[in-house]
């Protein structure tokens, strides 16, 4: 069957007409932005393939994919381990020998690598409850084991663990203590509970640990260790023995928070959020809306998850629906993330311009013009890159053509208060 009937058969357009339904366009629209490779991952990297996933694969495949690409694609997006499963599935026979290898060898260093996290997060948490640390796992096996039902599913790097900002010196202690030397770079901060993340390699050992109260990067800062999150916990039950993890709710805003600060660059931080909400069809939605407002982040959520429907076809309630809908600015933004997935990279998204991505999702006007002046005076580099999607770029540079003079002026200012204090102290010690 050639490539024009298949899609006529099974392809998007098929569906669109079988459904009438405008979702089912907007999801053709998007995949159809992506190179090959990049609707196959997207189509794999899943853990409940439909049929009708499954013929679009099989086409893909009879059509032509560079395999290669897909391998290393797998790997850069952290989807290995579910696009392999899915690939042996569904065609075993086309995947080349050499391909079949790499996948192989890999998913079985993740296997390996995740059942040590997990049986050194068990251990870890014990010894931080032990000292009176309270410490919560974030991402890594808790996740994969909550959002995917197998730890094995899903790459973890290291184990993330959020601690409360005046505990971070006990639980540095804990670390040192179990073998751990820390890595991250001291940035001269007066004091060391002050850094939000907190680096520990394992002496002759692979297992990183990530102590964290604060997620933070340039110009974006979304705070860890709240309350909130303590009250709520709910255990996970890894292979020896069940831990306090993060309540699904929580959980879900926390996944939407760091996809964002990261411009969703990796496909696995999407795929998180669509296999959460497809494990959970009981999530109190009322209550994540509402604590995302709470805590400022609600259009960060109703973009991750306006990208998980986009193209994982998560199903979401109608209230979510209609507010990802009539929100032009999360609109524009699906189906451009992640960048490398794309036929024309150009038009995506990525952390080089997280920031516009920061001030475009923010939830209030205010706010958005808090980190627009904050652009304008640190002169970064999204008020003169091209970025057609970024429709406040042209404001801001208007802004600050007008905010220079003032920036001059109150510079001058400084520097000449700075000199006059200097000479009083000066004339002070000399006398």
């Amino acid at each position: 069957m050639g490539q024009q009937s298949k899609s006529a058969a099974f392809g998007w357009g098929s569906f669109r007409t079988r459904v009438g339904s405008r979702k089912g366009n907007e999801r053709s629209t998007a995949l159809s932005r992506m190179h090959a490779e990049g609707r196959l991952l997207i189509l794999c990297a899943r853990t409940a393939v439909s049929e009708f996933a499954r013929v679009e694969v099989e086409d893909l495949i009879s059509d032509g994919v560079h395999w290669d690409r897909v391998w290393q694609l797998s790997r850069a997006h952290g989807v290995a381990p579910l696009v392999y499963r899915n690939l042996l599935t569904i065609c075993p026979k086309e995947v080349p020998a050499a391909t079949h290898q790499a996948f192989r060898r890999h998913n079985q260093a993740n296997v390996l690598l995740n059942t040590l996290l997990a049986k050194e997060l068990v251990m870890l948490l014990d010894a931080l409850a032990a000292k009176g640390v309270r410490a919560i796992p974030f991402k890594g096996v808790t996740l994969a084991q909550t959002a995917y039902g197998d730890i094995s599913l899903r790459e973890c790097a290291d184990i993330d663990l959020i601690v409360e900002q005046e505990a971070i010196p006990q639980a540095r202690k804990v670390l040192w203590s179990q073998g751990y030397q820390l890595t991250s770079r001291d940035t001269g901060k007066k004091e060391e509970s002050e850094e939000p993340y907190h680096f520990f390699q394992k002496k002759n050992g692979i297992i990183a640990v990530d102590l964290q109260w604060n997620m933070a990067r340039q110009h974006f800062g979304f705070r860890l260790d709240r309350g909130e999150l303590y009250g709520r916990l709910k255990p996970v039950g890894l292979p020896t023995k069940a831990v306090m993890g993060l309540a699904p709710e929580d959980l879900l805003i926390l996944l939407c928070v760091h996809g964002t600060k990261h411009a969703w660059e990796q496909l696995k931080w999407i795929c998180d959020v669509a296999e959460l909400v497809r494990r959970r069809p009981v999530l109190d939605w009322s209550r994540i809306l509402f604590q995302a407002e709470e805590w400022s982040c609600r259009r960060v959520v109703l973009l991750g998850l306006g990208l998980s429907k986009t193209l994982f076809d998560t199903s979401l309630p109608a209230l979510v629906l209609q507010e990802i809908e009539l929100d032009r600015d999360i609109v524009s933004l699906l189906g451009r993330m992640p960048k490398h997935l794309l036929k024309n990279p150009a038009q995506g998204i990525d952390e080089n311009c997280a920031e516009a991505l920061y001030m475009s999702i923010k939830d209030s006007s205010l706010e958005r013009w808090k980190l627009g002046v904050e652009l304008c005076r640190t002169e970064t580099e999204v008020m003169t890159r091209f970025l057609p999607w970024f429709r406040y770029q042209s404001r801001l540079r208007i802004m600050s053509h007008w905010l220079r003079p003032v920036q001059r002026v109150v510079s001058r200012w400084v520097l000449s208060a700075r000199m006059r204090e200097a000479i009083v102290r000066w004339l002070q010690s000399s006398g």
